[in-house]
């Protein structure tokens, strides 16, 4: 009976003992669930309060950004966009961190009236949806509205600029508050913890002869093995876990061997799980970031915005012998030890291919529909009828372009021939194109002198290599269709044109002795369009463009159009060379057309640099076109004659007007085929004058036929 009262006793102790126990860790888990619930709001008003620290001076780049942007006219609605999400993210944070009481505090108060002092300076800045601005003959400009919003921004970046340390710095002695707070709670959690894990060391040291439940729980545990394989067999995402060497574990889902095509990720490093799939100043930021993530100070949200591997760009085998580009996305979350202290960082990898494609693909759409606006806005400013003749002009070259092409050609020197060709019937259509300024038909010409000059380059050509020309031809050949087609409607809905409805362009051609078309205005727009571009103060006269035989319209047209391009590139100095070279701030450029004789003569002069003979001869010798002792022996004349030779250039760099080496041998053959002369003259520092020379517009025109 002993015994067995002891033993009762015993079960009766060892009861009552784990019941108190029981009792102990429960109150310790309803008091640490209480102090992790404080936390956790803390926390999440912590990360408000921290965010709203950025707000004050991002708010101030943002109205900087948006001053600048109507300053120098540029596009607005993006800016404005941003700097309504910050404003009214700002005011939701700031609203809802004065509605949490564990975040009250006289600075808080302080900010809070301050940001109700911004609203009558930005409201009326977020309520502005107009136009900013209106076009006019010098370009754009502030429309009324645009006035009025503009000094709405200014005044807002003003309060801003003046506000922002002191805000930022309000929000900053917030922040340290709730630091502080969380820290507390945090600190009597771990406490409670700490408390709890010993009771619960009690508990199991009392629980120990249950050797029943070990049974189930290693039941449990190969269960929770097995849910989270097949975790790791169904996710999308690449999952894996990189220790403190930057090492892969051993668990990895089945994602990642699909996404890099391997399954040796034990042990592989990260940098050498990326190498020779990223650029090597891609890989070596990569694996800086990683680094930083295992710093114990290392702000995680801060870490996430800065992730360089965010759309990742990779170069992955197709399975075929060649290589395919995908996009990757990572995705980096710190796992912490008990102690805070960085244990692992659990990797996210996704394939975002499909998505970053789909990105593209919308914005070429988007700049197709704005080159299509911009190519009509461009259109209006032309006369129909010039549209139509330089339509025309453009087709038949691109036909000859496209028989040029099609041409027979064996050796290598047929087909550097078929190059030249290419060369200048391109340059001519370019020039006409930016004259009368249809940019998107003349960077389409230009993204083809490209491939002509790339070919040009090649030690040895095949037919197989002009083939990418053709389909840019075609390409080409379908704008001019649109083009056409556009210029169709716009003289359909121009006022007056119900007389001509059933042409898009003149059917009737001119008479090879009478006049042509007067060209005068297409000149006087690429003037101004080229000293905007280079940076030059220049005025064009002309004179008798509008006697101009139709037989020559064309040829005088090109010529001038080449020549003003070179005097704008490389004649007319910049207004500060002029001003101390004692010259006019602006430039003058002279085009004189007149009858001499039994023929015409055509002369184009500018007051610019001048062309220096040994200038010539060793940009010449620079491009291996001659050779040193060539140029030691040339004389005045000779050398002046490299102007005219084919892919001689004076300029290193090539642009849309000048570093070809085409134009001035573009003109030289169509002057010489109608069996006109052209000469040059020059005075180095004062003028170029060159003077054409034509004979009679019936005999051309025989000549032609």
């Amino acid at each position: 009976m002993n015994v067995a009262g002891a033993d009762r006793n015993r079960r009766l102790i060892t009861a009552g003992a784990g019941t108190a126990l029981a009792l102990i860790m429960g109150l310790a888990l309803l008091a640490g669930f209480r102090l992790a619930t404080q936390i956790r709001s803390s926390i999440t008003t912590l990360q408000t309060a921290s965010e709203l620290q950025t707000y004050p001076g991002v708010l101030a780049q943002q109205l900087i950004a948006l001053r600048e942007r109507l300053e120098t006219r540029e596009y607005t609605g993006q800016a404005h966009a941003e700097l309504a999400g910050t404003v009214d993210r700002f005011n939701s944070d700031i609203q809802q961190l004065a509605k949490d009481g564990s975040a009250q505090s006289p600075q808080l108060q302080q900010a809070l009236q301050m940001w109700q002092a911004y609203s009558p300076v930005l409201d009326p800045v977020m309520a502005f949806s107009g136009e900013p601005y209106v076009d006019t003959d010098s370009g754009s400009s502030l429309s009324d509205s645009g006035k009025m919003y503009y000094n709405n921004v200014r005044q807002a970046q003003l309060l801003a600029k003046q506000n922002v340390d002191q805000l930022h710095g309000l929000l900053t002695v917030v922040t340290r508050s709730l630091v502080g707070q969380t820290s507390s709670a945090a600190a009597r959690l771990r406490e409670l913890l700490s408390g709890g894990v010993l009771a619960a060391l009690v508990l199991a040291a009392a629980a120990a002869y249950l050797q029943l439940t070990r049974a189930r729980h290693a039941r449990t545990a190969r269960e929770a093995q097995e849910q989270t394989r097949d975790i790791l067999k169904t996710v999308r995402e690449g999952f894996f876990l990189l220790d403190a060497d930057y090492k892969i574990g051993s668990v990895w889902s089945e994602a990642l061997a699909h996404i890099f095509g391997r399954n040796d990720f034990a042990g592989l490093t990260f940098e050498k799980l990326l190498e020779d799939r990223v650029p090597p100043a891609t890989l070596a930021t990569a694996v800086k970031y990683i680094k930083l993530l295992w710093g114990d100070r290392a702000h995680e949200n801060l870490m996430k915005s800065i992730n360089p591997l965010g759309q990742l760009e990779i170069s992955m085998d197709n399975g075929r012998g060649g290589k395919e580009t995908r996009y990757l996305q990572f995705d980096f979350h710190r796992v912490l030890s008990p102690k805070g202290s960085v244990k692992h960082v659990l990797c996210a990898v996704s394939d975002i291919t499909s998505s970053v494609l789909l990105a593209k693909e919308l914005q070429e759409a988007q700049e197709n529909a704005n080159a299509q606006v911009d190519m009509m806005v461009g259109m209006l400013h032309v006369d129909p009828l010039q549209l139509g003749s330089f339509l025309d002009t453009t087709e038949t070259g691109l036909q000859l372009i496209n028989a040029i092409l099609k041409e027979p050609a064996r050796t290598d020197a047929e087909f550097r021939k078929k190059l030249g060709g290419l060369f200048r019937e391109l340059h001519s259509i370019k020039g006409e194109a930016s004259a009368l300024n249809l940019m998107s038909i003349a960077h389409r010409v230009h993204h083809l002198e490209d491939m002509v000059s790339e070919l040009k380059k090649r030690a040895e050509l095949s037919g197989n290599d002009f083939l990418p020309m053709v389909l840019k031809l075609d390409d080409l050949l379908a704008h001019l269709r649109g083009v056409r087609e556009m210029a169709t409607r716009l003289t359909t809905m121009k006022p007056g044109a119900g007389e001509a409805q059933g042409s898009a362009r003149p059917t009737a051609k001119p008479k090879a002795g009478g006049r042509g078309e007067d060209i005068s205005p297409t000149l006087q727009a690429l003037a101004e369009k080229l000293a905007k571009d280079h940076h030059k103060a220049f005025k064009l006269s002309l004179s008798g463009l509008a006697e101009v035989p139709a037989a020559y319209a064309a040829t005088v047209k090109d010529c001038v159009i080449q020549m003003l391009r070179n005097s704008a590139v490389h004649g007319i100095e910049p207004s500060e060379t002029r001003r101390a070279l004692a010259k006019s701030d602006v430039g003058a450029v002279r085009v004189d057309f007149r009858r001499s004789g039994d023929g015409y003569e055509l002369v184009f002069e500018d007051d610019g640099a001048g062309i220096s003979p040994q200038m010539l001869k060793d940009a010449a010798v620079r491009k291996n076109i001659i050779t040193a002792e060539e140029a030691a022996s040339m004389d005045t004349r000779t050398a002046m004659a490299l102007i005219f030779r084919p892919g001689f250039s004076t300029q290193e760099g090539v642009t849309m007007d000048a570093g070809r080496g085409v134009g001035m041998d573009v003109v030289a053959r169509t002057v010489y085929g109608l069996g006109g002369k052209i000469g040059v003259s020059t005075n180095p520092g004062r003028f170029t004058r060159f003077k054409i020379s034509l004979p009679a517009a019936e005999a051309a025109s025989s000549a032609v036929a």
